[in-house]
């Protein structure tokens, strides 16, 4: 039979920690307690008698994040072990660039737990050896450089005029001089264009990139 009051805790719980997740996913760390509160739609001493302090709120909510971050990174990859990688590294970005919490705190590594972290560089140290090993990757990188690079590079997608390309950037950096002189680069984002077998190479990664360079090419200055 199950208890009344602990399953309006346990809801209340969930409820909270619902609230925090899409607060400072927002706005960050700066967001309020209170502002947790409102969205959960409890009392602002519901969240104190859970979490003491904001700190505490927002490191349960990163880690957690992080948590699932990780999983996602172990799903299966392609077969191409440098492929696989750069997909892997662009995901990363893309989810943590979503949330703003998670980007200051990567960038700092401010809360996160050390199981976390040891659990997220775990999940990307396979991935890229298996990368270098292909030749792919640079030898040199580490799976902490790594983990930096797609902080950085989350942290550069909040203000880029064009969406990817500072990560287009970085992954360039990563990639083999041999790997670099083989690509095709989108012509609007820069990011690696897989060889067709047939017609003339792309140009554009896709309709994104094209419908965005038409409308650059007839805007008038």
């Amino acid at each position: 039979m199950t208890v009344p009051g602990r399953a309006d805790a346990r809801h209340n719980h969930a409820r909270v920690l619902e609230a925090a997740r899409e607060a400072f996913a927002e706005e960050g760390p700066s967001a309020t307690l209170d502002t947790v509160a409102r969205r959960a739609g409890v009392g602002a001493g519901t969240v104190y008698r859970r979490f003491p302090s904001k700190e505490a709120l927002l490191a349960a909510v990163v880690n957690d994040r992080l948590d699932r971050l990780v999983d996602e990174l172990a799903a299966p990859a392609s077969g191409d072990p440098g492929a696989a990688f750069f997909a892997v590294f662009e995901r990363a970005v893309s989810q943590v660039a979503l949330n703003k919490a998670l980007c200051e705190s990567m960038s700092s590594a401010t809360g996160i737990s050390p199981g976390v972290r040891d659990r997220f560089l775990a999940a990307l140290a396979p991935l890229l050896a298996n990368a270098q090993r292909s030749g792919a990757v640079r030898p040199d990188v580490t799976a902490a450089d790594v983990t930096g690079l797609i902080a950085g590079c989350a942290a550069m997608e909040h203000a880029a005029a064009t969406p990817g390309r500072s990560t287009a950037i970085v992954l360039d950096g990563l990639r083999t001089s041999v790997t670099k002189s083989n690509e095709t680069r989108c012509a609007e984002c820069g990011t690696p264009i897989a060889p067709t077998a047939t017609g003339r190479p792309a140009r554009y990664c896709g309709n994104a990139c094209r419908q965005r360079a038409h409308r650059r090419r007839h805007t008038p200055a």
